[in-house]
């Protein structure tokens, strides 16, 4: 259940906010790790964001009622949806379609995530000067280089993350499923360099956009962040459609192709997912 991680830092930290807290080893990691995403949170912005004095207060307060709201709202919804889930197991639907249904449910508990988060830090964001601009520009630069670095390495590595998210959910997998996990790679149609390219697109925009503050910038700043595929050209827009087709194709084939155990063991850890976010919604912050 990944999110795309993005290179703007409230972008990126939004997108990744489910991932945190969906795809760890248990549910003791899950409550150990959420009540320090605050914390979290506050340090990867201020690396990307080089604030000073007050600006770095003002994150902290930002951050510490972002977490807030994201506790007392969210994770009961998160709750919802997972009991939801596990109550389909015993009879699921693992068409493309009802997967699609699932996908867009989760983005939209990003968006709504990216949107409030983007709102609290809008202001702070306008208020970066010349030189701290100058530094998010660097920031950005250096991290889009070692992620690309990365990616042109990475063929074995996404091979490890498919599985090992498959197996967070499922238990052991089937020698069947890990050929289908291979194939999957194998066959997958990522361009790298393209996504450096657009990521770049993005990047020079924002900044620009950031800097020269044209009439309804803020406006523009906050499109930018929260719906950066309107930057994406028709063959980008193809690339990603055509990357989702195949990640619920071999979602569906795997889910159709579980065994008795594995469904139990889907079911299961769904629960104790939902009984976590239970429990840390009900916490005071």
């Amino acid at each position: 259940m990944t999110t795309a991680i993005l290179h703007q830092p409230a972008l990126r930290t939004a997108s990744i906010l489910l991932s945190l807290i969906l795809l760890l080893g248990g549910c003791s990691s899950v409550r150990l790790v959420y009540d320090h995403l605050d914390w979290w949170m506050d340090r990867t912005l201020n690396k990307y964001l080089d604030l000073k004095g007050a600006q770095k207060d003002l994150l902290s307060q930002r951050v510490d009622e972002f977490h807030r709201w994201h506790r007392q709202t969210q994770l009961p919804r998160y709750a919802d949806q997972f009991e939801q889930l596990a109550a389909q197991v015993d009879n699921p639907d693992n068409s493309p379609e009802h997967l699609k249904e699932v996908e867009q449910q989760v983005n939209g508990f990003v968006q709504a995530s990216l949107g409030m988060l983007v709102d609290l830090l809008l202001p702070i964001l306008i208020q970066l000067d010349d030189k701290q601009i100058d530094q998010l520009a660097e920031n950005a630069r250096e991290e889009r280089e070692e992620s690309l670095e990365k990616w042109e390495k990475s063929q074995r590595k996404r091979e490890k993350e498919i599985r090992k998210q498959a197996e967070r959910w499922l238990g052991d997998l089937t020698p069947a499923q890990d050929a289908m996990i291979d194939h999957q790679v194998a066959t997958t149609a990522f361009d790298p360099k393209r996504r450096d390219a657009q990521r770049t697109l993005w990047t020079d925009a924002f900044i620009q956009t950031l800097r020269n503050k044209p009439a309804g910038y803020e406006k523009q700043l906050r499109e930018m962040l929260t719906n950066p595929q309107t930057l994406w050209p028709d063959d980008y827009r193809q690339m990603q459609e055509q990357l989702r087709d195949q990640a619920r194709t071999l979602a569906g084939e795997i889910l159709e192709s579980s065994t008795p155990a594995q469904r139990e063991h889907l079911k299961t850890t769904l629960r104790e997912y939902a009984a976590d976010f239970r429990i840390l919604a009900a916490e005071p912050h």
